[in-house]
C-alpha cells in the first residue's frame, strides 16, 4: 500500500510497503525508519544534508528514489541495505562518491546517479558487481576507473552529457553490455570517427 503522508502512514505502519513523501527538514525523522515492511521509498528532500549512519530500519527496502539538492553527505549507509536492488538519485550532489567501507552488501541491480556533479568514480566502484543497469547522465565524468571491468553483469549504461573526451575502452571488457549511450559528451570529430570505426558506435 502506497502512502503519501508520514503521519497517516505511522498509524498503519505494519501495513505500509511504499511511501512517497516530501521532507522539508535537513535530517530524516526517526519515525521514517519505523516501517518494518517498507519496500519502496520515493523521497523528495530539498533541505536534506546527510543520511544517518545507521539505517537498519530499512532492512526490507528494495527501491529508493531520492532528490536532495542540498545534500553534502554520503550514500555509503545505503550500500549496507541487504535487499536494496534499485537506487535512483537525481539533483543530489555526490562528489566525491563514497561507497560502503568493507564493500557493498546491497544486491544492487539498477543504479541511477543523475545530475550528481560527479567528476570521477572511485576505484571501489567495481565492487558493485551485481549491477545490470547503470545511468550516470548529466555529470562531469572524464574517464571510468579500470575496475569497471568487474561489472560483468552490466547490460545497459547511460553516460550522456558528461565530459568524456576519449572513449572509455574499459567498456569493451564487459561481455554482457548490450546498450551504451554516450551522446552529449566532448568527443572531437576525430574521436567520434574512431569510435564509429573501432566500436561500430555512433555518438552525437
Amino acid at each position: 500500500m502506497m502512502f503519501k503522508n508520514l503521519k497517516s502512514a505511522l498509524e498503519e505502519r505494519e501495513s505500509v510497503t511504499a511511501l512517497k513523501i516530501t521532507i522539508k527538514e535537513a535530517s530524516l525523522a526517526e519515525e521514517l525508519f519505523h516501517f518494518p515492511r517498507l519496500r519502496e521509498l520515493y523521497l523528495d528532500a530539498p533541505a536534506l544534508t546527510a543520511l544517518p549512519d545507521d539505517i537498519r530500519g530499512w532492512s526490507e527496502l528494495a527501491l529508493l528514489q531520492l532528490r536532495a539538492p542540498a545534500f553534502k553527505g554520503s550514500l555509503a549507509p545505503l550500500f549496507h541495505l541487504p535487499k536494496l536492488t534499485n537506487l535512483k538519485t537525481a539533483e543530489t550532489p555526490l562528489h566525491p562518491l563514497r561507497l560502503a567501507i568493507g564493500g557493498s552488501k546491497a544486491p544492487l541491480r539498477f543504479l541511477t546517479l543523475k545530475d550528481a556533479g560527479l567528476k570521477s568514480l572511485p576505484e571501489e566502484f567495481g565492487e558493485l558487481s551485481t549491477i545490470e543497469e547503470l545511468h550516470l547522465p548529466g555529470n562531469l565524468l572524464q574517464a571510468l576507473p579500470e575496475t569497471f571491468k568487474e561489472l560483468q553483469r552490466l547490460k545497459w549504461i547511460n553516460l550522456d552529457s558528461n565530459a568524456l573526451k576519449v572513449f572509455p575502452e574499459v567498456l569493451a571488457k564487459l561481455p554482457q553490455l548490450k546498450h551504451l549511450s554516450l551522446d552529449g559528451n566532448t568527443f572531437s570529430e576525430e574521436e567520434k570517427e574512431r569510435i564509429q570505426r573501432k566500436f561500430n558506435l555512433t555518438v552525437s
